[in-house]
């Protein structure tokens, strides 16, 4: 069933039904945090950390926000399968303290069914089987409590640490959680008839993680008791718009329509390329834009160093996707406007009002890779590999320092043609650079 709710709306209808129940909406936390412990926030209780870990006082024992969140640290597999991105918004409620499993799991379905209006007979979910290594058996506790509002006990599926145990990715807070599922149906599935949550073909689509935050995980990979247990969870807005919408691909939704019909009216489109290779490409372009859309507007321009590498480099992915599509001009500004226009109150008013001087931005980053992304594909095409198709890594340490394409954009280049690079070679020409840059120095430096 497809409601036709806007992502605006989706939002709204999110945020009202947690406020009528208790919680209180924050706004949400800045992009990027100067000081914080990544480049930008990567997950919507992020900010919430030091009430989950019981340091602060919270604002109110129930929380609910939107946040946006930018990951780049898997950034290659955005535009491989319909609903990655890098750039995202993440909808949460959090209990510190205050309820626990049974009650969120009781609104969960409540909203899924009575507010989206999703059917039950699509939904599954899945719970900690337990792990030895953690002394912790079956989540018994999330099993009565998905049976107790009446769901199906066959379609609650235990799944081992790995799907159904939430870390921050090292030591800190944690716990068991249970993740919901829609069901796509036969179509997107491998044919199977074991075939359920956890399977890795596309069938089952995450919508929604509800963590049940009751532990802290130490250096050593025992866990201890947190000083309070908390619920925390998060449903990515792109994901359930995707459901509610029913496109099919998170990339369709009316976040990103009108920037895909922009794209597609610059691209002169060819039966040479193919399109899944197509595909990827405007799913790359879309996402990437929006993602330095939030960057920028979060006050992170594109750079050398640290966070502004980032978006430096999220740029230049989207310019050489253009450049699969047959773009030989600067167009990544021109997809600016559509996606905010798209986002409407996503974005406040002011926002709305800085996207002229963003275009400014990611235009001129654009025009200074131009030529350097002009003059490097063409290197690239010249490179003759060794037998084991292997390409001298000397070869692309040159093509960065004296070109300055940059060494991961021109090995992506080289594994669409079916190339690897010799990193080892790479990182030797990298290392005798340092050296005799450091001579030089010396040298210098001896002589003054």
């Amino acid at each position: 069933m497809t409601t036709g709710l806007s992502s605006v709306q989706i939002t709204e209808k999110y945020l009202s039904f947690f406020r009528a129940r208790n919680h209180l909406e924050l706004m949400s936390s800045p992009l990027a945090v100067p000081g914080n412990s990544t480049s930008f926030i990567i997950a919507g209780m992020q900010p919430l950390l030091p009430y989950l870990r019981g340091e602060q006082l919270p604002p109110a024992p129930r929380l609910t926000a939107l946040q946006r969140c930018l990951r780049t640290d898997d950034v290659d597999m955005v535009g491989t399968n319909d609903y990655k991105f890098s750039g995202f918004h993440m909808l949460g409620n959090w209990s510190i303290g205050n309820y626990g499993k049974h009650e969120v799991i009781e609104m969960a379905l409540d909203l899924l069914l009575n507010v989206f209006g999703l059917d039950l007979g699509r939904l599954w979910v899945t719970v900690f089987t337990g792990d030895p290594r953690l002394h912790l058996g079956l989540d018994e506790e999330a099993v009565a409590g998905w049976l107790r509002v009446g769901f199906p006990p066959e379609r609650i599926v235990p799944l081992g640490r790995d799907d159904n145990f939430w870390t921050t990715g090292g030591p800190g807070p944690s716990g068991p959680c249970s993740e919901i599922f829609v069901d796509r149906g036969p179509a997107y599935g491998c044919g199977s008839a074991e075939c359920r949550p956890g399977c890795s073909c596309g069938r089952f689509f995450e919508i929604w993680n509800l963590v049940f935050m009751e532990y802290d995980l130490l250096a050593d990979g025992s866990i201890v008791p947190l000083p309070q247990r908390n619920i925390d969870t998060g449903m990515g807005l792109e994901r359930i718009a995707m459901v509610l919408q029913g496109t099919g691909s998170a990339f369709a939704i009316d976040l990103f329509q009108a920037a895909r019909e922009r794209l597609q009216m610059l691209a002169p489109g060819s039966d040479r390329l193919d399109k899944t290779r197509e595909e990827h490409a405007y799913k790359v372009i879309v996402d990437h834009m929006r993602a330095v859309l939030m960057a920028v507007l979060a006050g992170v321009e594109p750079g050398r160093d640290g966070s502004r590498s980032v978006i430096r480099r999220l740029v230049r992915r989207a310019a050489r996707q253009g450049r699969i599509l047959g773009i030989d001009e600067q167009f990544l500004s021109s997809l600016l406007l559509p996606l905010a226009q798209a986002h409407g109150s996503l974005l406040t008013m002011e926002e709305h009002e800085r996207v002229p001087t963003v275009e400014r931005i990611v235009a001129r980053e654009e025009r200074m890779f131009a030529r350097v992304l002009t003059s490097g594909l063409k290197f690239l095409l010249q490179l003759e590999p060794k037998a084991d198709g292997q390409v001298a890594g000397e070869e692309l340490f040159r093509l960065s320092a004296e070109k300055g394409f940059p060494a991961d954009l021109a090995a992506e280049v080289l594994m669409e043609r079916g190339l690897s690079v010799d990193w080892s070679g790479y990182q030797r020409s990298v290392e005798e650079h340092r050296r005799v840059s450091r001579l030089s120095a010396e040298k210098h430096f001896r002589r003054g």
